[in-house]
């Protein structure tokens, strides 16, 4: 609480707070008619704040009246402690009597040079160390004026660059730098050749992108616009920047923001100017509002609160820049000692009592109390600024938005609850875009009972105007604080899901910026140790703690799939219009169970599936599902064959009745080369893996059709029964691509049921090499996988029927969520998994954005740079190719200049050194015999220089390792 002079017996030293006894009486009394007679009518804070102040103390004045109200504008910023500081009234008293002149213009003084002392101290140090000071005249606008016609004269360049929101005061030149458009309607010739930047504002973000991307963006636009030499845009001498926006609104600059501006007017040789006038000397938490960024500016304009209440205006700039000669910028008041005495003092108890800490404080105190106020009203988009500097945006409390999708501002209600709050006891400004922020500029000694006050005033003005947000059922604390943790509907109700998935498309951009390798060569078990540390659960954070902890910890240490010399497997950098998909597919949650839980969802997964159908050659009778990859859709091929041959056999229903006493003759035909799930399934299956006869190959890799039908034949005069063949468009590892042709003449030849797998090669059928799977049409039944050459993310895929009458072999009807009379579609019937993934949006997006056309020419291009990377590899002496590629892998091994070198251990050695060291992820397998490295190529971005660097870094990895063995 403020103790105010024992001698001051009157109003304001009955209470630390206005004591109110009904609304105050705005209506003007004779001081009032007198200004409105005598006064010119370019006055304008008496017209929404009409009050003639008698006296004052603090942060309270009392009027003419006698009523007495908390100022919260306290002389536009400049009585940072208030009006009538002891210490200060006291310091320009002794100073009176010891003689001090008034005005000196700019010969020195004590006074003077006591100011100038403070004034260094009070400054960051970095920035003090090489400063000069200069003294301007009274009002900010001179320092500004001066400002900018030292960059002027500094650079030998003419033009100046401002922001969008920006005042730095009322003069020609100023004027010209002014943001606001109806100030400057009736002005002309104001200082030509000033260009008009955009400002971080979150709120009205100029690229609709909001938070820090918007404010990157802006970033990136200054900066393409100075190296463009096409912009338009000569380089300007200076850009002058308020950190914090006062008059446009209230709207700090973030950290980051200025320090990147830093960086860009150094490296263009561009002199920054920070007009720190009215948001400097401790208002915003510290003693100028750049301090937080962690940079210096080239020249600071300061005014309003330097002069500790009284006029005066100068400018700090770094001494390099001292290009004046004398007299060039004068005024007569510049030398205002009394200005200087009171500045003195006001930096002096500023410092000594940590008062920009307690601004910083009590900052918080009111925010968090006007964020609450914002909770119970519809009128408040949002609360905004640093320390005891902020703003309140009014807003259409019907939820209007303009036509930028963003709230639309409110200017007559913001005077109403301007003038509301004045009946109430309480002084704010407004100003802001349409004039529709209220703004709080107390003095840094408010304290927390004021400001509980003033809470209280602001809250009772807008209740007196707007009608509070309907009460919602209570909750008791616990439920209510769960809330935090949900999408809600309705207004505001996915505000916390728009900052934290901002937040995390932030990280993740930073993350992939910053990302120099494909893994981050932190030791295995050390990140295992880190991560155990994180005490799992034992410690709730907020989420935005927790995605900045998943960034470092578990974002930085992941293996990076978009890196050149990430290549080991089947695992592709997704398509963009699929990472946008997920989003939706996660925040949406539709389970694919039924239609009444994914309503669109439904058609939109059978649309694509139809797609599908047709593009692998199926007619009408066709269907798919999705899956969650080749496993899955493997699985249920070799279901539906089983339970197919089981039915034509012997008319068994294994749903019904499980399996038959000779099933255990069943047996699966695939070649040796088959993906290892053939035998997973047929485990799954209740056949057993020694139901998996695997036939040879030929040379290529492809299934050979003599040994398959010699498999087939000989295994029926065994008495045991081949059911189904598989087909393998694509094996893991070398790309192989059996005949399907002349698989589907075997199957139809024997009765057998023809499973193709395409998880690997089935994206051929977009590009132009589609022949390549001439045969498929004539399948029983595909699996194709998304996530490999269609470029998805994991997990994506399908299975589809030439027979969609073949699904009946799994369905199981249940009346809770879907009825028999329904004639809606049903896919649960249709899938081995109940609660699915709304997987199918990844692909219907990817094709509506990027095509199949152009689908199936990255597949080309990859096929066609897999030759041209096994030619690189052919030609250089260390490596030696062991197969020709069929699809898009090659295999390889290090040989290098020992011939007496175990390769294989080597081989294995490099793979893993190169993926802990985080150096390159390449993959491992076996050809005839031999350990061997595997490129898999699914990155259409990557050109051959990169294959160039990897078989280089694998090659130096290899010698080095080769050199440690002897």
């Amino acid at each position: 609480m403020i103790n105010f002079p024992n001698e001051t017996q009157d109003k304001l030293a009955t209470s630390p707070v206005p004591v109110l006894q009904g609304l105050h009486d705005l209506t003007p009394d004779e001081l009032l008619l007198s200004q409105e007679h005598y006064e010119s009518e370019v006055r304008s804070y008496p017209r929404r704040l009409p009050v003639a102040i008698a006296k004052a103390n603090g942060a309270l004045v009392e009027d003419s009246r006698g009523q007495v109200y908390l100022d919260c504008l306290a002389g536009a910023g400049t009585l940072a402690l208030g009006y009538n500081h002891p210490e200060i009234n006291q310091a320009l008293i002794e100073q009176l009597h010891a003689g001090i002149p008034y005005q000196t213009l700019d010969i020195t003084t004590p006074a003077k040079d006591a100011f100038i002392r403070e004034l260094m101290a009070f400054l960051p140090q970095d920035f003090a160390e090489n400063a000069k000071v200069q003294f301007c005249g009274p009002s900010g606008a001179d320092a500004v004026e001066a400002a900018i016609k030292l960059a002027k004269q500094t650079t030998g360049r003419n033009t100046i660059a401002a922001f969008h929101g920006a005042y730095h005061g009322m003069t020609n030149g100023t004027m010209a730098l002014m943001g606001n458009l109806g100030t400057k309607a009736r002005r002309q010739g104001l200082m030509a050749d000033v260009h008009f930047l955009p400002f971080p504002y979150d709120l009205r973000c100029p690229y609709g992108l909001h938070g820090e991307q918007g404010a990157r963006q802006g970033l990136r636009y200054i900066e393409r616009m100075l190296a463009d030499d096409e912009s338009g845009v000569q380089k300007p001498a200076a850009i002058i920047v308020e950190p914090v926006q006062g008059e446009g609104g209230v709207i700090p600059a973030p950290a980051f923001w200025l320090k990147e501006l830093r960086r860009i007017t150094q490296e263009h040789g561009i002199l920054l100017i920070f007009d720190e006038i009215q948001c400097g000397i401790g208002k915003t938490g510290s003693h100028f509002a750049f301090e937080d960024s962690g940079i210096t500016p080239d020249i600071l304009c300061l005014s309003k609160a330097v002069g500790g209440g009284l006029p005066m205006s100068l400018l700090v700039f770094d001494k390099e820049i001292d290009t004046w000669r004398p007299g060039e910028h004068t005024g007569t008041f510049r030398g205002n000692q009394l200005a200087m005495v009171s500045g003195a003092k006001a930096m002096e108890i500023i410092r000594r009592d940590n008062l920009a800490n307690q601004a910083a404080v009590t900052g918080e105190y009111l925010r968090r109390g006007l964020e609450k106020i914002a909770e119970k009203t519809t009128c408040i988009a949002e609360v905004r600024g640093k320390g005891l500097m902020l703003g309140v945006e009014i807003c259409d409390p019907e939820g209007t938005k303009n036509k930028f999708g963003e709230p639309q501002s409110a200017p007559e209600l913001t005077v109403a609850i301007q003038r509301a709050a004045l009946e109430r006891g309480l002084i704010i400004e407004k100003g802001g875009r349409d004039g529709s922020v209220l703004r709080f500029l107390p003095p840094i000694i408010i304290t927390f009972e004021q400001i509980d006050f003033a809470l209280k005033a602001l809250e009772d003005a807008i209740d007196s105007l707007v009608e509070p947000k309907p009460v919602s059922q209570p909750m008791d604390s616990i439920q209510q604080s769960w809330r935090e943790h949900f999408i809600h509907v309705g207004k505001n109700g996915a505000d916390g899901f728009e900052s934290a998935m901002n937040q995390s498309t932030l990280a993740l951009k930073k993350l992939f910026e910053s990302t120099e390798s494909p893994y981050s060569g932190l030791d295995p078990m050390v990140l295992q140790s880190q991560i155990r540390r994180a005490q799992l659960g034992e410690n709730p954070q907020s989420l935005s703690d927790v995605i900045e902890e998943t960034t470092d910890l578990i974002g930085k240490n992941s293996i990076i799939v978009q890196h050149p010399h990430c290549i080991a497997h089947l695992h592709t950098p997704p398509m963009l219009p699929a990472v946008a998909a997920e989003a939706f597919i996660t925040a949406l949650n539709q389970s694919m169970d039924s239609w009444d839980q994914a309503s669109a969802a439904t058609f939109v997964e059978q649309e694509v599936t139809d797609w599908l159908c047709k593009r692998f050659g199926f007619d009408e009778q066709s269907d798919g599902v999705f899956t969650s990859g080749g496993t899955q859709s493997n699985l249920m091929g070799l279901l539906m064959a089983r339970d197919h041959i089981i039915k034509q056999t012997s008319g068994h229903d294994v749903q019904k009745d499980g399996l038959p006493e000779y099933a255990d003759k069943l047996r699966v035909i695939c070649s040796k080369n088959s993906h290892f799930t053939m035998q997973k399934s047929a485990s799954l299956l209740g056949l057993g893996e020694n139901a998996v006869v695997c036939v040879d190959t030929y040379t290529d890799g492809t299934i050979s059709i003599e040994s398959a039908e010699e498999a087939v034949t000989s295994l029926k005069a065994e008495g045991l029964i081949p059911f189904v063949i598989t087909g393998t468009a694509g094996t893991t590892d070398n790309g192989s691509i059996d005949d399907l042709d002349d698989v589907a003449d075997l199957a139809e030849k024997h009765g057998l049921w023809m499973h193709v797998d395409a998880a690997y090669g089935g994206a051929l059928i977009l590009s132009r090499h589609h022949a390549r799977l001439e045969g498929i049409e004539r399948a029983d039944s595909v699996t194709v996988d998304f996530h490999k050459m269609f470029f998805q993310p994991i997990s994506c895929g399908a299975v589809l029927l030439k027979d969609k009458a073949h699904f009946g072999y799994i369905r199981h009807h249940a009346d809770y969520l879907n009825r028999e009379e329904d004639v809606l579609p049903n896919l649960v019937d249709k899938s081995i998994a109940t609660t699915r993934r709304f997987d199918a949006l990844k692909v219907w997006m990817t094709l509506q954005n990027v095509g199949p056309q152009a689908l199936g020419s990255m597949v080309d291009h990859l096929l066609n740079q897999t030759q041209q990377v096994a030619d690189l590899v052919n030609q250089r002496p260390d490596f030696e190719l062991l197969a020709v590629p069929c699809l898009s892998t090659v295999l390889f091994r290090y040989t290098g200049s020992n011939k007496g070198m175990d390769l294989d251990s080597l081989n294995k050695q490099i793979r893993l050194d190169a993926l802990v060291q985080g150096r390159a992820v390449v993959g491992e397998t076996v050809v005839d015999g031999d350990i061997a490295l595997k490129f898999t190529l699914l990155n259409p971005c990557l050109s051959l220089n990169d294959f160039e660097q990897l078989l280089n870094e694998l090659e130096t990895l290899g010698g080095e390792i080769a050199k440690q063995s002897l």
